[in-house]
Formats: structure tokens, C-alpha cells, sequence
């Protein structure tokens, strides 16, 4: 039991020394996101992993612009993007209704910059990472 429990933390060091390396060094990411021609006035962007699939960071959206810091940045890689900005009221599914929950906004941004979004960026260890967007 106590060699199983050593490799597993030698195996973890490894992984978080690989990790730490100068190409995996988190990276600042910032842009900006028009929407309609004008700066998209409030939203979130978020990067996900594109594999496995899954959400690696992301930023609140103000008057058209975003920043991660490094301390929380992205690694270098490849992310899909997707964009979202609610507003107004939805509508509730019976289900939600049944369950008392609350009306959730309407995203004004269509799927394919959203759930469907083919957007990707590709996050270097060089930078200057900064990309920007014109969505409809």
C-alpha cells in the first residue's frame, strides 16, 4: 500500500513538474468582441480545451474588450471560443416551472458564436495572444 501510494505522488510530481515547463507557462489573452459593428457592451468569452473537450478559462466582456492575466491565463494550445451575452428574459421549460426556477436571461448571440461556435483560437508561448472578433 505505502509503494502504491509513493508512485502515485511520484507519478503527480512528474506530471506537475512536466507541466510547469517554458511551453506550459499559463499565457495573458486578451481582445476585443464587436457585435453588430459596436463593441459588445457586456458578455463572457470562454475557451474550452478542444481535446478532451472541456472549459479551460475564460473573461467577462466590457464595452468590447476582455483580459486574462497570466496568473490565470491559458497554456499554449488550440481553444474553441464561444461568446455569450444575455439579456432580456427567456422562457422557462415546464420543468423549470414545476421546480420554481427563475426565468433565465435570452443569449442574444447566435449558436454558431455560442454552443455551436466553430470559432478557435491558437494560444502561443510567444504572444502577443490577442485576438478579436466581428460577430452578427
Amino acid at each position: 500500500m505505502i509503494f502504491r501510494q509513493s508512485f502515485v505522488v511520484a507519478v503527480g510530481a512528474i506530471l506537475m513538474a512536466a507541466g510547469c515547463g517554458s511551453g506550459n507557462k499559463l499565457q495573458p489573452v486578451s481582445g476585443t468582441v464587436l457585435y453588430k459593428g459596436e463593441p459588445l457592451e457586456s458578455g463572457s468569452v470562454t475557451f474550452l480545451f478542444t481535446d478532451p473537450p472541456g472549459p479551460a478559462g475564460g473573461a467577462l466582456i466590457t464595452n468590447g474588450k476582455f483580459k486574462i492575466e497570466a496568473s490565470r491565463g491559458l497554456a499554449p494550445g488550440t481553444y474553441r471560443v464561444q461568446v455569450s451575452s444575455p439579456q432580456g428574459v427567456g422562457k422557462r421549460t415546464p420543468e423549470q416551472i414545476a421546480a420554481g426556477a427563475s426565468t433565465p436571461a435570452k443569449e442574444r448571440i447566435s449558436p454558431k458564436y455560442n454552443t455551436k461556435s466553430t470559432l478557435t483560437v491558437e494560444v502561443t508561448p510567444s504572444g502577443p495572444n490577442e485576438f478579436s472578433w466581428s460577430i452578427d
